[in-house]
């Protein structure tokens, strides 16, 4: 028998919760025609700029590269939450290092750029009130996007513009 790693687990869960959930509310039939058709257009919208954009850069970016791996690092190598917790003090990166991440970006012609602030073993690239497993006192987050709340592309991210 395979054993039940973390991963497996919230699949797990996730699948059984989703079809419970599926037969329980059909959620169209709570969503009005014309709200479910904006809500259409509005992704097409989206799809199409992000087709026409055609080019851009996915940065994972945490705790686990201080060590030098990937981001499932500690799922995959089995690596013990106590042994993997002090990798997140040792996350310091240089300061504006997203700017960094925008200029290559934009030199290398992308057209936008996605960051994952929040990690699969729960370590953060923001300031959070909810856990101290964060990038410590600096909301790497804000240093990217400002305050913009949805970024829809580089424009929105005014302060680590790929279009300036």
């Amino acid at each position: 028998m395979n054993e039940l790693t973390r991963r497996n687990a919230l699949k797990l869960v996730s699948a059984g919760s989703a079809a419970m959930l599926a037969r329980a509310v059909d959620v169209t039939a709570a969503v009005p025609a014309q709200s479910r058709s904006e809500a259409s257009a509005a992704r097409a919208a989206r799809m199409k700029w992000w087709h026409d954009a055609r080019f851009g850069m996915f940065i994972h970016w945490g705790a686990y590269s201080t060590i030098g791996r990937h981001e499932w690092a500690m799922e995959n190598e089995g690596i013990p939450t106590s042994e993997y917790e002090p990798y997140a003090k040792q996350f310091k990166p240089k300061p504006n290092a997203p700017r960094d991440f925008a200029r290559l970006a934009r030199r290398a012609g992308q057209k936008y750029m996605v960051m994952t602030t929040k990690h699969h073993e729960g370590f953060c690239l923001f300031d959070t009130k909810t856990t101290s497993y964060c990038a410590p006192k600096q909301d790497r987050a804000g240093i990217w996007c400002g305050s913009t709340s949805t970024p829809r592309g580089p424009k929105d991210c005014a302060s680590a513009s790929i279009t300036r």
